[in-house]
């Protein structure tokens, strides 16, 4: 998984659509964000011990995804075309996982293609 703070970071991210999201987020947002990039083999669990952020679980820790009465905890959650964003916003700073549609856990990519907002990706 890559973790990334600041645009000095950028240089780390191959993929050109992530690049220049991310881009024009640092430029909107600053520098009060941190984002995760899963990467194929990461663990969802891993992912959010990393993150601190409850992916597949509520909140409260009470049902995990598929469970019907699971909600995601997320603010956003988007559908980019070959990856989704989640944002997840702490008190002032803002926390984004971006998840590619390639190579990434399956029950993960499932969550994320119901509860994703789709848009028009150009």
């Amino acid at each position: 998984m890559l973790e990334i703070h600041n645009l000095s970071q950028l240089n780390l991210i191959t993929d050109t659509d992530i690049l220049a999201l991310l881009r024009l987020r640092f430029e909107q947002l600053g520098s009060d964000m941190t984002v995760f990039i899963v990467e194929p083999d990461d663990a969802v669990d891993t992912v959010e011990e990393l993150s601190d952020c409850p992916i597949l679980s509520d909140v409260f820790g009470d049902c995990r995804y598929p469970d019907p009465d699971f909600s995601p905890a997320c603010e956003v959650l988007e559908d980019h075309g070959a990856f989704y964003v989640m944002l997840y916003v702490f008190d002032d700073d803002g926390v984004e996982i971006i998840i590619p549609k390639r190579g990434v856990d399956p029950l993960l990519l499932s969550m994320c293609s119901q509860f994703a907002a789709t848009l028009d990706v150009v």
